[in-house]
C-alpha cells in the first residue's frame, strides 16, 4: 500500500486469500478494511470527534508508514482519474474541454450500457453528450483537416517532442510493470512456502494462485504491448506523414496511445465543445483559423475565377 503500486482492494483480496479473517471467522468486509487503513489508532493515536491525542497503547505500525499510506489514499482519486484518462473506450476524455468552464470532460457508462462524456465541475455541468456523437463530430473535423505547408515543415520537430515523451512514458511504465511482476513472483514463492508449512489452507492457496496467475498474465501482456510501441524517431515521422494523408483512417486503426499523440500533434491546446456550437467555437483557435483560411481561399476563387478545365 505505502509504495502506491497496489490499490487497497487488491491488497484486501491478497491478504484474504492468505487467510485473514475476522474474530468470527468471516472474511473482512471492504468497508471495514478501508476504515482500518485510515484509523490512526493503529499508529498509536486516539481520535474523538476532531480531537486526536497520543494513546497509551503501543502503535502497531510506525508513524512514517501510516503517513505514507494516508498520502496514497488521499491521492488515489487523482491517480484513478489519471488512469481513467487513458481508457481506450473514451479516447477524448480530458482532451476535449467544456466550452463554458474550461474543465476537461470526464466519461463513463450510464445505466450500464450508454457511453457519455460530460462536464463534472459542480455548478457547471453544461455538457452531457453521447460518446458516439462527440467522437463522430471529432472524426468529422479530422476528415476536413488539411495540414498546411508550414505545419508539415515543422513535423520533424513535433515528432521529436512526441518521440521523447513516448520514450519517457514507456520507460516509466516499463519500470513500474517490472516491479509489479517481480512482486507477483515473490508473492507466488511466499504462498508456496506457506502452503508447504501448513500455514495456508489449500482452498486459500488455490484462490491466491488464481489471482497471481491472472495478475502476472496482465502485467506480461502490458509489457509486451509496451515493447511493441517502441519506435525510432524516423519511424514516428514516417508514420505521422502517412497518417496526415488520411486522418480518419489513421484514427480508426490507431491504439489509445497513438490517438492521444495524434490529438496532441494536431491540437496541442486541446479542443472545447458545447451543445450549441459543437467544435465550431472561437476558443478552438486552430479550427477557426483553418475555417477562415478556407473561406478566404473560396473568396479568392470567386474574385479571380479559376482556369478553364477546373
Amino acid at each position: 500500500m505505502a509504495s502506491g503500486n497496489y490499490h487497497a482492494d487488491d491488497v484486501l483480496r491478497t491478504i484474504t486469500a492468505l487467510g485473514l479473517r475476522t474474530a468470527r471467522g468471516a472474511m473482512l468486509p471492504r468497508q471495514t478494511w478501508h476504515a482500518m487503513l485510515r484509523n490512526p489508532i493503529f499508529a498509536g493515536w486516539v481520535k474523538s470527534g476532531d480531537l486526536v491525542v497520543r494513546g497509551i497503547h503501543p502503535p502497531i505500525v510506525g508513524q512514517e508508514l501510516f503517513d505514507k499510506v494516508q498520502e496514497v489514499l488521499a491521492s488515489r482519486s487523482t491517480t484513478a482519474q489519471a488512469r481513467q484518462v487513458l481508457n481506450p473506450t473514451f479516447p477524448l476524455r480530458q482532451f476535449v474541454r467544456c466550452a463554458k468552464c474550461g474543465k476537461g470532460l470526464t466519461a463513463g457508462i450510464a445505466k450500464k450500457k450508454f457511453l457519455y462524456y460530460w462536464c463534472y465541475k459542480p455548478g457547471c455541468r453544461s455538457v452531457f453528450v453521447p460518446a458516439e456523437e462527440l467522437e463522430k463530430a471529432f472524426v468529422g473535423w479530422l476528415d476536413q483537416y488539411e495540414p498546411t505547408t508550414e505545419y508539415l515543415a515543422q513535423l520533424p520537430d513535433i515528432a521529436k517532442e512526441v518521440w521523447a515523451e513516448r520514450q519517457e512514458r514507456a520507460k516509466q511504465d516499463s519500470r513500474a510493470l517490472t516491479i509489479k511482476l517481480q512482486e507477483q513472483r515473490h508473492l507466488n514463492s511466499e504462498a508456496i512456502k506457506a502452503k508447504l508449512k501448513g500455514e495456508l489452507l489449500a482452498e486459500d492457496f488455490d484462490a491466491l494462485k488464481v489471482n497471481i496467475t491472472e495478475e502476472t498474465a496482465r502485467i506480461e501482456a502490458a509489457l509486451t504491448a509496451l515493447e511493441s510501441e517502441r519506435s525510432t524517431m524516423e519511424e514516428l515521422i514516417s508514420q505521422t506523414q502517412r497518417e496526415l494523408i488520411d486522418l480518419p483512417a489513421a484514427w480508426a486503426k490507431a491504439g489509445l496511445s497513438e490517438r492521444r499523440e495524434l490529438c496532441s500533434m494536431l491540437f496541442p491546446d486541446g479542443l472545447v465543445w458545447s451543445h450549441s456550437m459543437g467544435f465550431l467555437n472561437s476558443q478552438n483557435t486552430s479550427i477557426m483559423q483553418d475555417l477562415s483560411d478556407s473561406l478566404n481561399d473560396a473568396d479568392d476563387l470567386v474574385k479571380f475565377g479559376v482556369p478553364d478545365g477546373i
